[in-house]
């Protein structure tokens, strides 16, 4: 009786530490989303920066939070603090598999002329590995020249009514990385 007793209130104590991590991560993805909104209607480069630097703290402290890693990284990119972003991103990608940071982080390396097939090369090995043919994987074997692009975009082409996000691959490599990150 005591041993049970022992395991429902462990039992219970998980269950609310689960409940508290889940609110913390939702109220760390408030906050961030908070901050962008700030940042977006901002004008005032001082007030910018210090945005940043709340996003910052807020990355540091939630480095498993995909979608505040995601808002600061990718306001990174748009300042061009291209190094920075990668850093942010590298943290993050080492411990998770996401294929879309993952790919942002290859993209900007290749990007700042730090161009690593074996990046692209985790992206559709993730890819194909779940068994996905998404917009990630088509950009990931693009950006690699893949022999299979072609037919894997008319595979993708087949099973979506609006083919209209691949009019970027009418861009050269090079081009491309400069409409996604134009400073």
């Amino acid at each position: 009786m005591i041993l049970k007793n022992m395991l429902l209130t462990m039992t219970f104590l998980w269950v609310i530490n689960a409940y508290a991590v889940e609110k913390q991560y939702e109220k760390s993805t408030k906050e961030a989303s908070c901050l962008i909104k700030k940042y977006a209607i901002s004008s005032n480069e001082d007030i910018k920066k210090s945005i940043l630097n709340n996003l910052s703290s807020l990355s540091d402290d939630n480095p498993d939070n995909i979608n505040v890693i995601r808002m600061y990284s990718g306001v990174l990119s748009s300042r061009g603090e291209y190094k920075k972003a990668i850093s942010v991103l590298e943290a993050f990608n080492q411990k998770h598999k996401n294929t879309s940071l993952l790919l942002h982080e290859c993209m900007l390396k290749d990007r700042v002329g730090d161009y690593k097939p074996s990046c692209y090369k985790k992206v559709i090995s993730l890819k194909r590995a779940g068994g996905v043919n998404d917009i990630d994987y088509l950009m990931a074997l693009f950006m690699m020249d893949d022999k299979d692009f072609n037919k894997e975009k008319d595979i993708y082409m087949k099973k979506m009514n609006d083919n209209h996000d691949l009019e970027v691959f009418k861009n050269k490599k090079e081009k491309l990385l400069k409409v996604f990150y134009p400073n």
